[in-house]
């Protein structure tokens, strides 16, 4: 299954910028096309997803709604995610969040069954880039 990754350096504290994405209530706010995400139990989030036409085997967009994994690993900044054959495609992924300089690296990877880098990587980087605009517009987030 190929492996994407993207990373961003955000200013922002390293911890308060994993507090603000480890929080399940905000997925809909950074990954592009989640419309809602909720805790069902243990390690797992109900998502509401819009998928595009293009990632669709009938060519128009859906709702897609599913049970997903989402792990929280606080001691090493991390989370990993994932869904079962979501439209007929394995998805998961990881955030890391690590020290650099004064602020944060993000780094996001995905692994998926689909064969499109461009678009996937371009997803990715409005992902970045969506959590660093965020992140501007909450001062309590700022370093």
């Amino acid at each position: 299954m190929p492996e994407y990754q993207r990373t961003l350096t955000i200013a922002a504290s390293p911890d308060d910028l994993f507090d603000y994405l480890s929080r399940v209530e905000n997925l809909p706010h950074y990954f592009a096309g989640l419309t809602d995400a909720h805790s069902a139990t243990g390690d797992e989030v109900h998502v509401t997803a819009e998928v595009p036409a293009e990632a669709t085997q009938s060519g128009h967009p859906e709702k897609v709604e599913s049970n997903a994994s989402f792990a929280v690993d606080a001691d090493h900044r991390a989370i990993s995610w994932g869904t079962p054959a979501l439209n007929d495609h394995d998805y998961g992924g990881k955030l890391q969040v690590t020290p650099e300089g004064d602020g944060a690296r993000l780094a996001v990877t995905l692994h998926t069954e689909h064969d499109d880098p461009d678009t996937i990587n371009a997803g990715l980087d409005q992902t970045l880039h969506n959590v660093e605009r965020l992140v501007t517009q909450k001062p309590h987030l700022q370093n």
